[in-house]
C-alpha cells in the first residue's frame, strides 16, 4: 500500500485550511490591483507570502498558507483552447517537479478554494476559484455560474479600461486574451445552460465585440470574434461571411496575403454553415487565390517556402467546380519551384568518436570459429521495444519542446512533400505525427550507429574468412524463415552484402523480406491470401497489407520489437521506407551504401541467420573450412 505523503512532503500550496480563511482577508495582497491577469495575482500573492515568512510570529501563519494557495492556484497555465482540461502547471522539468496542478486540489483543498471563491470581491480571482472548483467537481454549478459572469465582466472592463493586462496590445479588442475570456465563459455557460442570463450576456458580448471589429474594420480582432462566433453559433452565420467581406473589400490595398487569406477561410465556413454554397465557393477561391500571390512573392528568396503554400492553394481548389484547369496549372508550376528546393538543403554532420565502439566490435569478433563470428554478427544490436520507443519520444519533447513545437514537412530528392508531421503543444498529450517523429529520428541516430559496428564486423569476418554463397546455402538449410525454394537467392544477397556490394545485397533482400513473413505465417497456419469476391480470385497479401490486416500473428511469430523495426526501417514514415522506394526505383545511387540500407541488410540476415544459428551443431565444423 502506498504511504500517505507526510507534512513535509506536502506541498505548501495545500496547508490551507478553512479555520484560515476566517483569519485572513484574501483579497488584502491585491486590493489595489487593476490587473486582468492571474499571473500577476499570483505574484502579488507569492510577494506577501515571501514578506510575511520574514516574519517570525506564529499569528501570520494563516495568512502564509492562505497566500501560498492562491498564489497557486492563479500561477497556473490557462488554457481556454482545451475545455475538459483548462488549467495545468505552469512549469513541469524533466525530473518530475513541477508547479502546481488541478488535481492537487481534490478533497479538502477543493473546500478551501470554493470558500475563497465566495468571499473573494475581485473578479479575477473569482473567475479562477469558481472556474477551477467547477472543473475538478461538477456539483460545484452555482460557482459555474459565478464564473461565466466574471469572465464576461473582465473582458468587458478590460475593452472598456477599467482592467489592464501587461503588454497587452491598443485598443484591448486586438488582445487575444479578451477573446479567451470571453470563450471561456461560453463553454461554461454551454454546460450551466444555453440560455441563462449569465451565459446570454457573455453571448451577447461576443457578437458585440465582433460587430464593433466589423463597423472600424479591424481584421484581426474581425478574425478572432468570427471565429468565436461560428464556434458557437451565436450570430446568423451569413452575417459573419456578409461583415468580412465588407472588411475585406473596405482594405483591399492594405492588408498582407496572410490575412486576406484567413479572413477569406472563416467566410467561406461562415457560408458554409449557412448552407451558401456559390458564396462558400466563391471565397474559397479567393483564400486559394492569396496563397497563390504568396507563393509567387516567396519564390524569388525560397523555393521551399513558395512550394508549401503553392502546394496548400491546390488543396484550396479541391473539389471546387470549374478549377480543375486552375489546379492543373499550379501543379506544374509547383514541379518547377520544387526543382530549386535541393539547393536548399544543406548537410548537418555530427561527429564522435567511435574508437571503444570499434574496439568492443573486434573484441566480440575475435572468436576462432566462424560460427561464432557469425552469431556475434547478427546479435550486434537488438531492436527495441515499442513501448520504449514511445516512452523516449515523449521524454525528448518534454525536455526539449521547441524540437516539436511547429509542423514540418519531410521531402523526397525531388522535393516533393511526401509526409508532414504535426506541431505539438506544450501539455501533457502529445500528437501522434509529432511522437512518429521522434521516433525516427532516434532511430535514424541508432541505425547509423549500428550500422558503423556492422561495417567494422564485416571487415573483421572478412580478413579471417572467405564468405561464399555456399555458407549461407549451409546455414538457412535450418532456418525456419527461409523457404526451402529462395534459399539459393537468399544466399547470394547475404554473399553480396558481406563482399560490400551494397547495391545487389539491398536490391536482392529487401523484396525477399515481405516472402519470409509470409512464409512464417503460413507455417504457423493462418491465411496470408485475399480473396476478391468479383473476380473469384485470391492474391498474396503484401507487406502493407500484412501489417495492417495480421499485425497480432506477426507479433506473435517474430515478437513485437522486430516487428516494429522492420516497420520502421522498410514502411513507415517518416522512416527511410526503403522498401516503397526500391519497390517503385526511387533509391538514388548513393542510398545503398547509407546506414539506413546496411542496417536493413543486416536486419534480414539477423532474422533469418539467427533462429538456423541456434542448431549450429550440424554445420559448425563445416563451416570451419572456410
Amino acid at each position: 500500500m502506498a504511504e500517505e505523503p507526510t507534512e513535509e512532503s506536502r506541498p505548501a500550496w495545500l496547508a490551507a485550511t478553512l479555520n484560515d480563511l476566517n483569519e485572513v482577508e484574501i483579497d488584502e495582497p491585491i486590493r489595489d490591483s487593476r490587473s486582468a491577469d492571474c499571473g500577476e495575482l499570483s505574484e502579488q500573492f507569492l510577494e506577501a507570502h515571501s514578506n510575511l515568512q520574514a516574519t517570525t510570529e506564529a499569528s501570520e501563519t494563516a495568512r502564509l498558507r492562505v497566500y501560498a494557495l492562491i498564489g497557486a492556484v492563479t500561477g497556473m497555465f490557462f488554457r481556454p483552447g482545451q475545455p475538459n482540461e483548462p488549467f495545468a502547471p505552469m512549469l513541469r522539468l524533466a525530473d518530475g517537479r513541477r508547479t502546481a496542478a488541478p488535481e492537487d486540489f481534490r478533497g479538502a483543498p477543493l473546500d478551501v478554494l470554493a470558500t475563497a471563491a465566495e468571499r473573494t470581491t475581485n473578479i479575477v480571482l473569482q473567475a479562477r476559484l469558481s472556474d477551477l472548483c467547477w472543473a475538478l467537481d461538477r456539483r460545484h454549478g452555482r460557482l459555474a455560474t459565478k464564473a461565466v459572469k466574471a469572465y464576461t465582466e473582465i473582458a468587458k472592463q478590460l475593452v472598456d479600461g477599467q482592467l489592464t493586462l501587461s503588454g497587452a496590445a491598443k485598443p484591448p479588442l486586438f488582445e487575444h486574451r479578451v477573446r479567451d475570456y470571453i470563450r471561456r465563459a461560453l463553454q461554461l455557460g454551454r454546460s450551466i445552460g444555453w440560455n441563462k442570463p449569465e451565459t446570454k450576456a457573455a453571448r451577447d458580448l461576443a457578437m458585440a465585440f465582433r460587430q464593433k471589429a466589423a463597423t472600424a474594420s479591424l481584421p484581426l480582432p474581425l478574425r478572432m470574434f468570427s471565429e468565436l462566433d461560428l464556434d458557437y453559433g451565436i450570430s446568423p452565420p451569413e452575417t459573419v461571411g456578409i461583415d468580412i467581406e465588407k472588411t475585406l473589400h473596405a482594405l483591399s490595398t492594405e492588408l498582407d496575403t496572410h490575412t486576406k487569406y484567413n479572413l477569406w477561410k472563416i467566410a467561406a465556413r461562415a457560408y458554409h454553415v449557412a448552407k451558401r454554397d456559390d458564396d462558400k465557393i466563391r471565397c474559397s477561391s479567393e483564400a486559394a487565390e492569396c496563397l497563390v500571390v504568396e507563393a509567387t512573392s516567396l519564390s524569388s528568396n525560397s523555393s521551399l517556402l513558395a512550394s508549401n503554400s503553392l502546394s496548400r492553394a491546390i488543396a484550396e481548389l479541391h473539389g471546387i467546380p470549374g478549377k480543375r484547369a486552375r489546379r492543373k496549372e499550379l501543379q506544374h508550376r509547383l514541379v518547377d519551384l520544387q526543382s530549386g528546393i535541393s539547393d536548399e538543403m544543406n548537410l548537418v554532420e555530427h561527429s564522435i568518436d567511435a574508437h571503444d565502439i570499434a574496439k568492443l566490435v573486434r573484441d566480440e569478433l575475435s572468436k576462432p570459429r566462424l560460427v561464432e563470428k557469425l552469431s556475434a554478427f547478427s546479435h550486434l544490436a537488438q531492436s527495441p521495444q515499442p513501448g520504449d520507443l514511445i516512452s523516449e519520444a515523449v521524454k525528448s519533447i518534454r525536455e526539449h519542446p521547441l524540437s516539436s513545437l511547429f509542423g514540418s514537412s519531410h521531402h523526397d530528392s525531388d522535393g516533393k512533400v511526401v509526409f508532414r508531421t504535426a506541431g505539438d503543444g506544450l501539455g501533457d498529450t502529445h500528437h501522434p505525427t509529432a511522437i512518429a517523429q521522434q521516433i525516427a529520428q532516434h532511430e535514424r541516430i541508432r541505425r547509423s550507429l549500428v550500422a558503423f559496428e556492422i561495417e567494422i564486423a564485416r571487415r573483421c569476418i572478412n580478413d579471417k574468412h572467405y564468405i561464399s554463397t555456399d555458407v549461407f546455402v549451409r546455414i538457412l538449410e535450418f532456418s525456419f524463415v527461409v523457404p526451402q525454394d529462395l534459399i539459393w537467392t537468399f544466399s547470394c544477397g547475404f554473399e553480396r552484402f558481406f563482399r560490400g556490394d551494397f547495391v545487389s545485397a539491398t536490391y536482392i533482400l529487401t523484396p525477399l523480406l515481405e516472402n519470409s513473413l509470409r512464409h512464417v505465417l503460413k507455417a504457423n497456419g493462418h491465411d496470408v491470401t485475399k480473396f476478391d469476391d468479383a473476380t473469384q480470385t485470391q492474391q498474396d497479401r503484401t507487406i502493407s497489407s500484412l501489417f495492417e490486416q495480421q499485425r497480432n500473428e506477426l507479433e506473435t511469430a517474430f515478437t513485437s520489437a522486430i516487428i516494429t523495426d522492420i516497420e520502421n526501417t522498410f514502411l513507415r514514415p517518416p522512416g527511410p521506407c526503403l522498401r516503397h522506394k526500391i519497390a517503385h526505383g526511387l533509391l538514388q545511387d548513393g542510398a545503398p551504401y547509407g546506414d539506413d540500407a546496411r542496417y536493413a541488410c543486416w536486419l534480414i540476415m539477423r532474422i533469418c541467420l539467427a533462429p538456423a544459428l541456434h542448431h549450429a551443431q550440424y554445420f559448425a565444423r563445416e563451416l570451419d573450412m572456410f
